[in-house]
């Protein structure tokens, strides 16, 4: 048996998911619309293109149309810059060779 609270978790559950769907479907069918929109001035304009070949014109070259984008604003920070102090590095204290383990090199497993 589920208790009350689990099923008005599920019944809001249902309820944002069906929110959620038609959010999408909406979101599909702007995006259809807007791909039809630009299909259709993109066969409009090769309509008028192809009108003017077959009229014997020659097609001009038109100058593509630049969206400007603004160009983002950046502030510097004043950095305070590192000034390299000339230490003189201390010798390097050497370590003592490391013991070597197992059995000695140029014997043979005797038994």
């Amino acid at each position: 048996m589920t208790t009350s609270y689990k099923l008005e978790a599920a019944a809001q559950k249902k309820i944002e998911k069906s929110m959620q769907r038609a959010e999408e479907m909406q979101a599909a069918a702007k995006a259809e619309a807007e791909a039809l929109a630009k299909k259709e001035a993109s066969d409009a304009r090769i309509a008028a293109k192809q009108a003017i070949i077959d009229a014997g014109g020659v097609v001009p070259n038109p100058t593509p149309v630049v969206q400007a984008k603004p160009e983002p604003v950046v502030e510097e920070k004043a950095k305070p810059k590192k000034v390299a102090k000339a230490t003189p590095k201390k010798a390097a204290a050497k370590k003592p060779a490391a013991k070597k383990k197992g059995r000695p090199a140029g014997t043979k497993n005797k038994k």
